[in-house]
């Protein structure tokens, strides 16, 4: 049995880094004190100016809700790394994007009801091509296109012929997203987004 999956997330606060090609090459060593891994361009003052172009890195949380067809509605919260890069030509942002995910769901676990599915994941990567337009300088309007991995368990609710019983497996799956963004500073963005995942392809 195959169902689509329906995906909307609601990232509570992304702190995104933005390391410019200018910035990069000024950048000539790592801060001794404090937050030594990362380059010091990480922890300056933010700005009220938005950044759209360039290589980033960005961690987020968030709410996390699945829904489909004849499928119990499971939900949690996100964890995720981000990195990409992005160009700006105008009012148009486009690049590409990898990232890492991890969702402990809170409902869909037990055994579903007769006939239902049960669906859920925790960890998940994706690469991306993203495209997007600034409807202003800080609000980003954008969809993602690109493939996705993750850690399934669906679980199966008895039938006439079967009894109840669970499957997990690392799925790999074509995936659409949109989704709009709103940068708070030039480190700080909160959005939603909402996807549809494919078939699985392997």
């Amino acid at each position: 049995m195959r169902f689509p999956v329906v995906s909307a997330a609601m990232t509570a606060a992304g702190l995104a880094l933005f390391a410019g090609a200018g910035t990069a090459r000024a950048q000539t060593s790592l801060p001794l004190t404090g937050f030594a891994s990362l380059p010091s361009f990480a922890w300056d003052t933010p700005s009220l100016s938005p950044k759209w172009e360039g290589s980033y890195a960005r961690i987020s949380s968030g709410f996390q809700v699945t829904s489909g067809k004849h499928m119990r509605t499971s939900a949690g919260p996100t964890f995720g790394l981000e990195m990409g890069t992005m160009r700006q030509e105008g009012n148009f942002v486009y690049g590409i994007v990898g990232a890492l995910d991890y969702s402990p769901t809170l409902g869909g676990y037990g055994t579903p009801s007769f006939g239902n599915v049960a669906y859920t994941r925790d960890f998940a990567g994706a690469f991306q091509i993203k495209t997007g337009v600034l409807v202003t300088p800080d609000v980003l309007v954008y969809t993602k296109v690109g493939m996705s991995a993750a850690n399934e368990t669906w679980r199966y609710g008895a039938t006439s012929v079967s009894p109840p019983f669970s499957q997990s497996d690392i799925a790999v799956r074509p995936e659409a997203r949109a989704g709009v963004e709103w940068a708070v500073t030039d480190k700080l963005t909160l959005g939603v987004e909402v996807g549809v995942v494919g078939q699985r392809l392997r």
